[in-house]
């Protein structure tokens, strides 16, 4: 199918939030090709690495970021290394989710996540949820700045 992730060509890169084990073997399973943190960094300085750093890493190599939760929407700091570095990002809609549960989200989501990609050029963050997915507001650039 054309909307899938195994036919996009895409690279999607995990968060350390997602683990290591159920979300990626989930996820491989089904076809996507994709990178954990402590495969890119190795366990121990993955746990260290700040956000904006593998932010930006991975999106310079242009892999598309998994993340657990949308706490970097709102930390103006690492909103603003997704806006400047074009970060495309999904971001689960809610933290309470758990590993086979995380998977099922971007996986139910699959087709939409793949048509995303393809047609929005400019940085975003889509809050990922069972119901679908919204574009999350970003808190940079700053209003009245």
């Amino acid at each position: 199918m054309a909307d899938d992730a195994r036919a996009s060509g895409f690279t999607f890169f995990l968060d350390r939030g997602l683990g290591s084990r159920i979300v990626p073997q989930a996820l491989r399973e089904a076809g996507w090709v994709l990178e954990t943190m402590d495969e890119r960094y190795g366990a121990d300085a993955s746990q260290r690495i700040a956000d904006v750093q593998w932010i930006e890493e991975a999106t310079i190599r242009g892999d598309i970021l998994l993340c657990k939760d949308l706490a970097i929407t709102r930390n103006l700091v690492e909103a603003r290394v997704i806006y400047t570095s074009g970060a495309r990002i999904f971001a689960l809609a809610t933290a309470r989710m758990v590993g086979k549960e995380m998977a099922a989200a971007f996986l139910g989501n699959e087709a939409q996540i793949v048509h995303v990609v393809r047609r929005v050029i400019e940085p975003f963050v889509f809050a990922v949820g069972h119901e679908g997915l919204r574009r999350a507001r970003l808190r940079y650039p700053v209003d009245g700045a």
